[in-house]
């Protein structure tokens, strides 16, 4: 793979970090994952948006403009004969010496790389499931969840527990009991033909795909509510759905607790299930057009 590293492209094994950036050694830098489709990247004004607020919210400096961003990430495409893919921006604090005062790194640092192939129309058609973990979305008060960072501990123990119940992903909750998100993605659950989908205030990252859904719901006439869930309003909903940069929109079709006490994953029982379903289905035709529109445009 060839990798976008500091300011041109490399080869993967030449793109060395060094043991003294603060990225690698606390976590402390930011990230964004576009979509590009015929090597146009949809929404990204709207990714480009949220890079910025993030490094602003870390204090970290951002130097880079919108064209050049833009520009690498075509660059990554083309060395990688991928017109149709997702890229990962990664932005750190960059070097300095050890301790946590962010002031002592005197430039950031910055990598993008393509995401792994994957059989997201299998995804799609099929439909996933998902499980609640135990541990919960940290505390809006302890990390702001509207920084996109590079310390992911708490999604990543959130993943582990999801590996162990045998599910595609895991969303969690809040320390409130209010459903928030998954660990790459977005929830929304469908009951009596409305669109539920938690609000930013439970502690969850604006998604860019989301606020896309939510837009092209509405437009459609759909009626989108934004608000607090508990795991009992999933039991008399009618289609659950996903959403994600690289995922787009994905139907779950079950829905696990993690249990107490460990048990094999063939044990559990779903707390809910159901097929995919003709609003979701209905959605991402509406997605998709409005991505064919994005690139034709251009």
């Amino acid at each position: 793979m060839k990798v976008f590293f500091q300011n041109k492209i490399v080869e993967d094994r030449n793109a060395l970090v060094s043991v003294f950036d603060h990225g690698f050694l606390y976590g402390d830098g930011i990230y964004e994952t576009v979509h590009a489709y015929d090597s146009q990247v949809f929404h990204w004004p709207d990714h480009f948006k949220r890079l910025k607020q993030s490094a602003r919210r870390l204090e970290l400096k951002c130097p880079w403009t919108s064209a050049y961003l833009l520009k690498a990430i075509q660059q990554v495409l083309r060395a990688n004969h991928a017109p149709d893919a997702c890229v990962r921006i990664t932005v750190s604090r960059g070097c300095g010496p050890l301790g946590l005062d962010p002031t002592a790194c005197s430039r950031p640092g910055l990598v993008m790389l393509l995401h792994p192939a994957r059989d997201v129309k299998k995804l799609w058609e099929k439909g996933v499931s998902i499980g609640i973990p135990h541990v919960r979305r940290n505390h809006p008060r302890s990390l702001d969840p509207q920084i996109k960072s590079n310390n992911a501990l708490n999604t990543i123990v959130a993943k582990m527990e999801g590996t162990r119940m045998g599910v595609f992903e895991t969303v969690l909750l809040n320390l409130d009991d209010d459903i928030t998100e998954g660990t790459t993605s977005n929830f929304f659950f469908i009951r009596r033909g409305r669109i539920y989908t938690p609000a930013l205030s439970c502690g969850l990252l604006e998604g860019v795909t989301r606020n896309e859904v939510i837009r092209l719901a509405r437009r459609a006439g759909s009626r989108v509510q934004e608000g607090k869930y508990k795991l009992k309003d999933l039991r008399t909903a009618d289609e659950i759905f996903l959403t994600s940069t690289t995922l787009e929109i994905v139907p779950v079709t079950k829905v696990f607790s993690s249990p107490r006490l460990p048990v094999p994953s063939f044990l559990l029982r779903p707390l809910w299930q159901g097929p995919p379903g003709p609003i979701t289905r209905r959605l991402h035709q509406l997605f998709r057009f409005a991505i064919i529109r994005g690139t034709s445009s251009h």
